[in-house]
């Protein structure tokens, strides 16, 4: 009976260390996803392109972005697009990414 009821325990456990990485995991990515939309409006705006918090929001958010553009550029009804794809394709991946963390875990 003791037996049963440690390895009861031990998974409860693992569930709740796993809840708890998904639930960081998703944390991580809203605010990633934040800083994707600050850097986006910050772009449309030009006297912002110059200051220093739009160059911090590019430095944080293009690694993620430069290999995806990149991948992207392949395609030509892509690279003949006015608008940069590559943050609307990392946003629904992420949102994808968010809404299976919250369904599984």
């Amino acid at each position: 009976l003791f037996r049963s009821m440690m390895n009861v325990s031990l998974v409860a456990f693992s569930m709740t260390a796993i809840q708890i990485i998904a639930r960081v995991l998703s944390a991580i990515f809203s605010v990633f996803e934040t800083l994707l939309l600050v850097r986006a409006i910050l772009s449309w705006i030009p006297p912002a392109r110059n200051s220093r918090a739009y160059w911090f929001f590019c430095s944080v958010t293009e690694p993620v972005i430069r290999p995806v553009r990149k991948f992207l550029l392949r395609i030509r009804w892509v690279r003949e697009c006015p608008i940069d794809l590559s943050f609307l394709l990392i946003v629904i991946f992420i949102s994808g990414v968010q809404k299976l963390l919250y369904y599984f875990f």
